[in-house]
């Protein structure tokens, strides 16, 4: 099964290892292109959803001492 986005896995994570500098040893590559190729078809179908931009509603982010203060782990238990 392809993509919509035509990725090479095997040319992405190439290029991934050289620009970010992250080693995946060689016996690792085939499990990592897998993910990547998944990872992409995934994308594709997310890509695909007829959502309305105006009706977009972004999560909020989680922060933890929000509205607690300096108050530690050991105070929330």
């Amino acid at each position: 099964m392809s993509n919509k986005t035509n990725l090479d896995p095997e040319a992405y994570l190439e290029l991934m290892q050289s620009t970010m500098g992250i080693p995946v040893r060689e016996e690792w590559k085939a499990g990592v292109c897998q993910h990547l190729a998944n990872a992409a078809r995934m994308a594709d179908i997310v890509d695909a959803a007829d959502l309305d931009s105006d009706s977009l509603e972004l999560a909020g982010v989680f922060e933890p001492d929000k509205g607690r203060g300096n108050a530690s782990t050991e105070d929330a238990l």
